[in-house]
């Protein structure tokens, strides 16, 4: 049988892919369908649907995949409460109207119960008054189970024990029913990702959740459903995707930006000229190494000003230096940054820290804001060695955020110059060159980066990846780069 009208029904009206499942499971399923309710062809169940709204829902329960859980990918749940919310909160008139949170695709409800229960966690009974959450979906039926609130054991796999107890009540075998109170807080409304036009009341949304959703659609559907998700957004409005969905999304209708080591889209202008390079008051980078002026010197191989180990060159440490510096970098890692730093304050009180911990520390101090102490981190340790990386590689992130960029591209310049197989400088310095609209230099550089990553010897220290490079896998960096270079330049 011939099932290419019913294919592109399905895909016109709701926006559904049958790649995402292979089109030997789609073909079954349909057949399977219309031997189920008599039809005596694909045409003729083509005309039910087009007439039977009832079907058509059927129809999409069975074909999208609604299995979730509750706390699924929590950080983007911890980014929501710890630092997006008291922005927003901050931001908005005494007695202004609640903050506003949109779940698109939230299929059961497991996705906004959960970022209701974060934001208990952390705000109490005054999430009520603060917060207003919305939900939507396709699946008239999954809104229903919504609705109910009851879930099986397997949507807790990932709910600790503690806010399962709070926030459910046993009602039958293996069955759990969330709180009364936070089923009437959230409102649930049938949410066609590919109507022509969106609710009107769900405008002005300060955050959507548009998770796990974009694996059914092909990148142009994927496009259209974000450039309509923009208009729900309020100007400075924030959209997360899946983890693994986020470069597949980023077509450059939103700002992509990394907040405490994950992305999410911001409505708001890509930083494409410039900006003026004023320095931060009371913040004054060091300058790189032999500068004489604000123009970049030709630079020249030196040789390394690393003082020559001896015996007595470092005092013998009382603590376990390379036990302390592994537990620090693996919670670095895992985005744990205060309790890194904590874990790392024993040897950044030695009188003469070892370099990698003031490296990290540097690093750390980056990540949880604190701009001048991370300065002065990594300028003690350019003190010590000129050419190390580590410090170079920093001190260029932070002369960036603070929109320097000729000094930005000069210390990353001489990261490259004196490791030039150092990828992590690379990119940073491709990420420079882009935001200050030198397109070309942005571009040799992500190339460059491509080139590397595909050597076998494309490795560099972990404390330089984590340093250096976004919070990716190889294979996402590389897509990344590929999007970069596609945006610089769309005929290439």
């Amino acid at each position: 049988m011939n099932l290419d009208a019913l294919l592109n029904f399905i895909h016109t009206h709701l926006g559904l892919n049958a790649g995402h499942y292979g089109q030997e499971a789609w073909r079954e399923l349909l057949l399977k369908r219309i031997a189920t309710v008599g039809d005596p062809s694909p045409d003729a169940y083509l005309i039910r649907l087009q007439t039977d709204e009832r079907e058509l829902h059927t129809l999409t329960s069975l074909i999208t995949i609604n299995e979730t859980y509750f706390y699924r990918e929590p950080q983007h749940l911890r980014l929501l409460t710890e630092q997006l919310c008291p922005e927003l909160l901050a931001q908005r008139p005494a007695a202004g109207r609640p903050v506003r949170i949109l779940s698109v695709g939230c299929s059961t409800g497991e996705e906004p119960y959960s970022i209701l229960m974060a934001l208990r966690e952390r705000y109490g009974e005054l999430a009520e008054q603060l917060f207003e959450i919305n939900a939507g979906d396709v699946d008239r039926e999954v809104l229903d189970r919504a609705r109910a609130g009851l879930y099986g054991r397997f949507s807790f796999r990932a709910l600790s024990q503690t806010l399962q107890d709070r926030y459910f009540t046993s009602c039958a075998a293996n069955q759990f029913q969330i709180d009364a109170r936070l089923r009437q807080q959230v409102q649930f409304q049938p949410f066609n990702l590919l109507a022509p036009d969106y609710p009107a009341q769900l405008a002005d949304q300060d955050v959507i959740f548009f998770r796990n959703v974009s694996i059914y659609f092909d990148a142009p559907t994927r496009q259209r459903v974000q450039e309509q998700l923009k208009t729900l957004l309020v100007p400075g409005g924030y959209l997360f995707v899946g983890i693994a969905e986020t470069l597949a999304n980023d077509f450059g209708v939103l700002t992509l930006r990394e907040r405490q080591g994950m992305f999410l889209f911001v409505n708001a202008p890509p930083p494409n000229s410039p900006k003026p390079e004023k320095p931060t008051a009371g913040l004054a980078l060091p300058a790189p190494p032999g500068a004489r002026s604000t123009r970049p010197a030709p630079l020249r191989r030196q040789p390394s000003l690393r003082p020559t180990p001896t015996a007595t060159a470092r005092p013998r440490q009382p603590l376990d230096a390379d036990r302390v510096l592994t537990a620090a970098l693996a919670l670095a890692q895992a985005e744990r940054y205060a309790e890194a730093l904590a874990e790392l304050a024993p040897l950044g009180a030695q009188a003469m820290p070892p370099a990698e911990a003031l490296a990290l520390k540097a690093h750390l101090l980056l990540e949880l804001e604190r701009l001048p102490a991370a300065v002065d981190s990594a300028r003690q340790l350019l003190e010590r060695d000129p050419w190390r990386i580590e410090a170079l590689l920093l001190l260029g992130r932070a002369a960036h955020r603070q929109g320097q960029m000729t000094e930005s591209i000069e210390y990353l310049r001489r990261a490259v110059y004196h490791q030039p197989e150092a990828w992590p400088a690379h990119f940073q310095l491709a990420e420079v060159y882009s935001a200050s609209g030198q397109s070309d230099l942005a571009q040799r550089e992500y190339r460059i980066v491509l080139r590397q990553l595909e050597r076998p010897a494309a490795c560099v220290t972990p404390q330089v990846a984590l340093i250096g490079a976004p919070a990716l896998s190889l294979g996402d960096l590389r897509q990344l780069c590929q999007i970069r270079l596609r945006r610089l330049d769309p005929h290439a």
